[in-house]
């Protein structure tokens, strides 16, 4: 059983923490974010969660929450995407774990196109899809493994400040990659235990 504490970001599997799949892509790309500071950082986070809570209540057909004028730009974004591309939103925010390896809580399974596809809503001013690659990568491992599911496409949902949104299809990364990286991600915390 896969718990989530909120205070600390931190996911229990039977009572015991282990990693997040964020954990895992900081260990993969450790600098991502050292040359931006630490309110730029928060302030960014905030206005993409914003975005991201009025998408799922849309998608829930519940009220809006209170949206700045690029948040509402965003969110004429996501409807012409939607529309565009045939977006019909199965499972929003779901929690999902690879055994007692990591955590995670993916954004969004739909059908896209007639394709049963793992969606990630990106905020960003730039996407980097090798870091999506394995971010979804990661989320659909923990999903295969618990509802023997595979998706048929991977897909990041991008919606920057102030400029059109894109759907824009991200490479899967294999289970043999994945598996390495875990393995190593394991080795160096174990180093640091030590």
């Amino acid at each position: 059983m896969i718990e989530f504490i909120e205070d600390g970001h931190l996911y229990l599997y039977d009572g015991i923490i282990i990693p997040s799949v964020s954990e895992i892509l900081h260990f993969l790309f450790p600098d991502k974010y050292k040359n931006v500071d630490s309110d730029t950082l928060q302030k960014k986070a905030i206005y993409g969660s914003k975005v991201h809570e009025a998408i799922e209540c849309l998608e829930q057909g519940n009220n809006l929450p209170e949206l700045d004028e690029n948040q509402q730009f965003s969110i004429r974004q996501w409807q012409y995407l939607k529309e565009k591309n045939k977006i019909k939103v199965l499972i929003q925010e779901q929690m999902i774990n690879y055994g007692d390896n990591y955590a995670g809580r993916f954004d969004m399974v739909a059908n896209v196109n007639g394709y049963l596809s793992l969606c990630d809503i990106k905020t960003t001013a730039t996407l980097d899809k090798e870091y999506l690659s394995w971010q979804l990568s990661f989320y659909e491992l923990a999903n295969e493994s618990m509802y023997h599911t595979r998706f048929e496409k991977l897909y990041a949902i991008w919606l920057p400040k102030r400029e059109c949104g894109q759907l824009v299809e991200i490479e899967r990364k294999s289970r043999n990659e994945l598996l390495d990286i875990l393995k190593k991600f394991k080795e160096s915390r174990k180093e640091v235990e030590e």
